[in-house]
């Protein structure tokens, strides 16, 4: 009677975890003389396991008197297993196969087996493969489950399908074990075959095989087969269960069936917070900040604490949005809940800030923000690099070089983007040695990245062994090469290039053509250029951009073909008054001195952009280079009647790996007094060989 009183006792405190009582029961049972009772011993070690007190369990086992029964054994390795306690498992393990008087059974083998997998042991688990199977233990549907999951675990999935398909006798939960091991290892598409299988086989699936059959289907984004197993299920306990329900909200939110998402979502009674995340993740797949941020405040009036995972997707969509008013007040919810922002929260702060152009505000998040880790610094650098401070951007590298942070791909890739806007080739082969340091010169992302570094600094040859070394070439790596023969006085080279392309099955597209047309300009190949920009549509069906008919109004502009070139443009609504391609036309009429055509084109210009001061400036050059004097006064003085001023001019230098840059009148540099002394010296130099 006090046995079972006892054991009573010691399951409450199990379920409650209560240590402090657990103690006292403890105690009570030494009193009573029961230390050696089995069963009680079994309650306690389970409950000082519940506790995470490891220590009183072993040693309530170690002072049994006797160990005969492995009923106690198992507790012990149970204990240990349950709370991934791998090593001390095979240590009590080992010490059950050198005791005499009892042999590991059944309940043992899943366990240990489970060891074994989580330690990546795989000699010592086909081992107990072959133990289990001498012994018959492998007929028992948990260990042969068990060994499913084990060989999962090593990455040998063929062999866990072997074990599962040799089983004499099955059951739901070994199905889950080998349809969850392939989904885990990003196998989806074999998860769902088997999932069907286990349908077929006249086994019921529960909520463990619905939410990965689903969640398989979400990563698949198979809305019809996810729809058909929604169907199919949908009974009063699948229906009130959290996390098939949680995986509905995930499949339809990936597959952007939100209304779906939505209408599951509110028939939740409790709503976890990964149902919360999945409802959210949504919305940000569509960028749709404004249904993020008020999921936010729903969730919270609810009860249901944001995780950092929540705030960095949300302001993912504020990102995408660009909505710089729901991004602020994720931040000053931030701010106001004391939420530890982590590099992650701190990085889409960071990127939300560059994305809708408030660079100082990035540039605070980031003084706050981790410095150890790469994540902080490439989120600067592609952040300068997407609002054009190439500077900027080489010297945050700089700096987090400085600070012992090792780049990596993403780091690598920004810079050298960097450099190839600003043409540092000198910069650009500090990095290319940096990349070879770092054993990453085999990567095809910074492979290209190079390749458009050395083509856009013009060294061709570089580009080209680069070229060469790059396995698979894509439309993107063709086009560089192209656009680097035609760029740097190859003309022929690239359109021998650009013939080799198609011949490699490799199908050109709207920017390979500008390059080849860029190419043709450059050449004077006048002809080449307008038969190439007749293929583009006829041939490959591309409809020609503002981009590629400015390369055909530049090529016949250069050709002379000034008329040409204006019909053209009188074809189409969209070239007829588009300001850059009457720029251009503009400016092929000054080179000629087609007066004409040149004043009903800066008419139309003045007309339609009265703001634009290089409008102002051409003509005014126009006027001039017909000694039209009196108009072009009359054109300064409007300039400086409305204010106009043109932007001043940039240039820039590399000096001992490090770039320079100056604006035209600028005297904040530096070493300016240096450099405007130097000026006036060389100045004084050139008027006296005068």
């Amino acid at each position: 009677m006090e046995s079972s009183k006892l054991l009573s006792l010691l399951r409450e405190c199990t379920n409650t975890k209560s240590l402090r009582q657990a103690k006292l029961v403890h105690q009570r049972i030494l009193t009573v003389g029961l230390r050696s009772d089995v069963v009680l011993c079994k309650s306690l070690i389970n409950v000082y396991f519940a506790c995470k007190d490891h220590c009183s369990a072993r040693l309530v086992f170690e002072n049994i008197d006797i160990r005969s029964d492995v009923y106690i054994w198992n507790s012990l390795v149970s204990g240990y297993s349950k709370n991934s306690m791998f090593h001390d498992t095979l240590k009590v393990f080992k010490r059950l196969l050198n005791c005499p008087i009892c042999v590991p059974d059944s309940f043992t083998y899943p366990n240990v087996i489970k060891a074994y997998g989580a330690l990546g042991r795989e000699f010592l688990g086909r081992m107990i493969h072959t133990v289990v199977v001498k012994s018959g233990h492998v007929c028992d549907v948990v260990v042969a489950s068990s060994l499913v999951g084990m060989y999962a675990k090593f990455n040998l999935f063929e062999d866990s399908v072997q074990v599962f398909d040799e089983m004499p006798e099955r059951d739901v939960a070994s199905w889950n074990t080998v349809i969850s091991s392939f989904y885990q290892r990003g196998d989806a598409e074999k998860a769902l075959e088997l999932f069907g299988r286990m349908e077929r086989s006249d086994f019921e699936p529960n909520s463990v095989s619905i939410t990965v059959a689903i969640s398989a289907c979400s990563r698949l984004l198979c809305l019809e087969r996810g729809k058909e197993i929604h169907r199919k299920y949908l009974k009063k306990e699948f229906e009130l269960d959290e996390y098939v329900n949680s995986a509905l909200v995930d499949m339809y939110g990936r597959c952007d069936f939100l209304e779906m998402a939505r209408e599951v979502f509110q028939q939740m009674r409790r709503k976890s917070l990964v149902a919360w995340n999945s409802m959210i993740r949504g919305y940000v797949a569509r960028g749709d900040s404004k249904s993020c941020v008020e999921l936010l405040n729903r969730m919270i009036i609810e009860g249901t604490r944001p995780s950092q995972t929540t705030l960095t997707s949300i302001l993912m969509a504020c990102s995408r949005s660009r909505n710089l008013l729901h991004g602020k007040f994720v931040h000053g919810y931030v701010i106001r809940s004391v939420v530890d922002a982590d590099i992650y929260i701190n990085c889409s702060l960071i990127d939300l800030y560059f994305k809708c152009g408030e660079v100082k505000l990035a540039e605070t998040v980031f003084l706050k923000t981790q410095k150890d880790v790469v994540e902080s610094w490439n989120v600067m650098i592609s952040g300068y690099v997407s609002v054009g401070n190439w500077f900027k951007a080489v010297d945050v590298y700089d700096q987090m070089v400085s600070v012992g942070v090792q780049p990596d791909i993403v780091t690598f890739t920004s810079v050298l983007s960097t450099c190839s806007q600003l043409a540092a080739l000198e910069k650009g082969k500090q990095i290319h040695l940096s990349i070879s340091e770092s054993r990453l010169e085999t990567d095809e992302l910074l492979l290209s990245a190079l390749l458009d570094m050395y083509s856009k600094c013009g060294n061709v040859k570089e580009a080209s062994r680069i070229f060469n070394s790059i396995p698979k070439k894509d439309v993107v790596s063709w086009t560089v090469m192209i656009s680097a023969y035609g760029s740097h006085g190859q003309p022929r080279e690239a359109l021998y290039h650009f013939d080799e392309m198609q011949k490699f099955g490799v199908k050109p597209d709207g920017v390979t053509f500008l390059a080849v047309l860029s190419a043709c300009g450059h050449a004077g190949l006048i002809d080449e250029g307008v038969k190439y920009f007749s293929q583009m549509r006829s041939k490959y069906g591309i409809e020609a951009s503002i981009e590629q008919y400015s390369c055909l109004i530049d090529i016949l502009g250069r050709a002379g073909r000034l008329l040409e070139a204006y019909g053209i443009l009188q074809q189409k609504p969209e070239t007829r008054d588009n300001a850059e391609l009457l720029s251009t036309l503009f400016c092929a009429c000054c080179l000629h001195r087609d007066h004409l055509l040149g004043y009903t084109i800066a008419k139309l210009l003045v007309e339609k952009y009265p703001d634009d001061a290089s409008t102002y400036t051409v003509l005014f050059n126009l006027y001039a280079s017909g000694e039209s004097w009196d108009a072009a006064k009359r054109v300064r003085l409007k300039m400086k009647e409305v204010g106009m001023r043109k932007k001043p001019g940039c240039s820039w230098i590399e000096m001992n790996e490090k770039v320079c840059h100056f604006f035209a009148e600028d005297r904040s540099h530096p070493q300016a007094e240096n450099v405007y002394e130097c000026l006036a010296l060389l100045s004084g130099h050139m008027e006296a060989g005068q």
